[in-house]
């Protein structure tokens, strides 16, 4: 049994990143530690990798850092990746160890924008450098950068893809940049898949292969009802067929609102940015997807590099069904600052103020819908758009005091991740979530309301429930 109770479309996500980049904001970054910057911008304090006084010898290149960079960044920093430096390099790893310090440190690359110190919920599959490795760089910039002895024994992690699987492909296609607020140089742009199926079937695990590695930022499979009203009261076909009309001259069509703006998409369940590998929902833990649903493909293109203009991409999405699962689970989507939007009086947010609330309260009272009393909460995706500050989700027990369950302190709309719990958290039908989201309004002329444009604003946290039956 499926159950949906999103009722508008979300803007593009981006899911379980790998390590990656903002698209050079980096840049701006400035090292940690004392180590100060002659005219050349080298730092003053160099070194050979043995510390002056006779202690423990300086980190250096080959020996610390590049391990940490193979491990956790060369996925994207490297020849033909998606970063816009290499770190594979140890002359380009020099010339930006200041920025990538200061990133590793503030923890903006690799990008996890969750709180991850235990003290609120505990998410699998961290981007984000444990302390020791984030030391290990800092005391390497500060040590003045030592080369060490080059080795050429390291490698990226091989990119791993599911077998048994489905394989679903883009067109070729060309991206082109967009410009704007979100696209300065990018192109999001949605493909209609047929999904083959002759039955309803189950998604256990995906994976993918970019076509073009140095062009794909993520890739999305959004899985959409065409019967479903979408905005306007247009049936979700309606509105697909319109935005695919919209370009007669190129494939596919623009889709900041995830399928495209005004689809009302019935999950999300496949998301992928590069390093990520694999991806397998739960064992005995399903996502049903209807034989008669329509599957787009979503990928977001980055052009950032000139270089990379005219190329082409046809890149393949491995999905592997079952025909039953034990546990069936579903993606919802609650915003009901978005929702406002339905009830004839929106909500909206004040303008000109750096710090603006919403919040509001998702229950988990219709379990009984599918004959349960409790679920298990395995994931949980913020999403608000560019004035978005903060956002935290808390959970509350019978009325009880709230915990907290997952949050975002600093923001980001390019890293937006799906993060899944190390261990699921037991909700019943006595249980609510309570989301709140904080926006900055302060350049705004008039009240901010929701909607799916990029002037608008949203609040949500989407959420992948399995229900105990």
């Amino acid at each position: 049994m499926r159950h949906h109770f999103a009722s508008l479309a979300v803007l593009p996500l981006l899911l379980l990143t790998a390590c990656g980049d903002n698209g050079g904001d980096d840049t701006s970054a400035t090292g940690t530690g004392s180590t100060g910057t002659g005219s050349t911008g080298e730092p003053t304090t160099a070194s050979t990798g043995d510390e002056p006084t006779g202690g423990a010898a300086a980190p250096t290149y080959w020996q610390e850092v590049a391990p940490i960079y193979f491990e956790r960044c060369v996925t994207c920093h490297q020849a033909g990746g998606i970063g816009p430096f290499r770190l594979d390099d140890y002359a380009e790893a020099k010339t930006w160890a200041l920025a990538s310090a200061g990133a590793a440190e503030a923890k903006t690359m690799p990008p996890w924008l969750v709180t991850d110190d235990g003290s609120c919920g505990t998410f699998q599959d961290s981007k984000a450098l444990p302390p020791a490795e984030i030391e290990t760089i800092r005391a390497w910039v500060e040590a003045g950068m030592p080369e060490g002895e080059p080795r050429t024994d390291l490698a990226a992690p091989a990119p791993e893809v599911l077998a048994d699987a489905v394989v679903y492909e883009t067109p070729k296609f060309s991206p082109e940049i967009q410009g704007g607020d979100l696209a300065e140089f990018d192109e999001y742009r949605c493909f209609r898949v047929e999904t083959g199926l002759d039955a309803d079937r189950f998604m256990t695990g995906y994976s993918v292969t970019p076509g073009t590695p140095a062009l794909i930022h993520h890739v999305l499979a959004i899985i959409v009802d065409p019967e479903e009203t979408g905005a306007g009261g247009l049936k979700n076909s309606e509105i697909l067929t319109a935005l695919d009309a919209e370009s007669p001259d190129r494939v596919g069509w623009p889709c900041f609102g995830a399928a495209g703006d005004g689809v009302n998409p019935a999950g999300i369940p496949v998301s992928w940015a590069p390093g990520q590998g694999v991806s397998e929902l739960p064992p005995g833990v399903g996502y049903r997807v209807k034989k008669t649903d329509w599957l787009i493909l979503q990928v977001h293109y980055n052009l950032v590099d000139p270089k990379l203009a005219g190329l082409e991409d046809q890149t393949a999405v491995q999905i592997r069904y079952a025909d039953s699962v034990e546990r069936e689970g579903y993606f919802d989507l609650p915003d009901d600052f978005l929702f406002s939007l339905g009830t004839g009086n929106p909500a909206s947010l004040e303008p000109g103020k750096p710090s603006v609330q919403y919040t509001f309260d998702y229950e988990f009272n219709y379990l009984p819908l599918f004959g349960a009393q409790s679920a298990d909460l395995y994931g949980v995706f913020p999403h608000m758009h560019q004035r978005g500050r903060k956002l935290k989700v808390e959970l509350i027990e019978d009325g009880g005091a709230p915990q907290c369950a997952a949050d975002v302190q600093a923001w980001d709309f390019g890293w937006q991740i799906y993060y899944f719990y190390d261990k699921p958290l037991k909700v019943t039908t006595k249980s609510k979530l309570r989301i709140t989201c904080d926006y900055d309004t302060t350049t705004a002329k008039s009240p901010v309301l929701p909607g799916w444009g990029t002037q608008n604003e949203m609040c949500l946290a989407g959420l992948f429930i399995v229900p105990n039956l």
